[in-house]
């Protein structure tokens, strides 16, 4: 018989960087967590200033909504825009986020993630 205490527990939402594989687990008990790079006004829950591509990333960049379900993608302003699968959010717009989904930070040379529910 199989009991709760045998199964793993569920995986937390996170991000995989593409091309390195790089996981990055989306903070635990948050609501919010905002993608950017270290600043004063707005400091970052994911800082993505060591990324390869990060000249593309703005300070306040974009933010997973994850409560209530479906986590929501919202560009914040970015200069670069924010792409989920290839297509630009507006700032203020929010997108729902499923697993595999691609977020895209910047236009140019940006800085990729796959989207993982868990």
């Amino acid at each position: 018989m199989v009991t709760s205490a045998d199964r793993p527990a569920p995986a937390h939402p996170r991000l995989i960087h593409r091309p390195s594989g790089r996981i990055i687990p989306l903070p635990e008990h948050r609501n919010l967590v905002l993608l950017g790079k270290p600043n004063t006004h707005l400091p970052p829950d994911i800082d993505l200033s060591e990324f390869p591509e990060a000249a593309a990333v703005s300070r306040v960049h974009a933010r997973i909504l994850l409560v209530p379900p479906p986590p929501l993608l919202e560009d914040m302003g970015s200069t670069n825009g924010t792409y989920l699968n290839g297509q630009r959010l507006w700032p203020g717009e929010r997108k729902p986020l499923t697993a595999g989904d691609a977020i895209a930070l910047g236009s140019d040379q940006p800085v990729v993630f796959e989207f993982q529910s868990g």
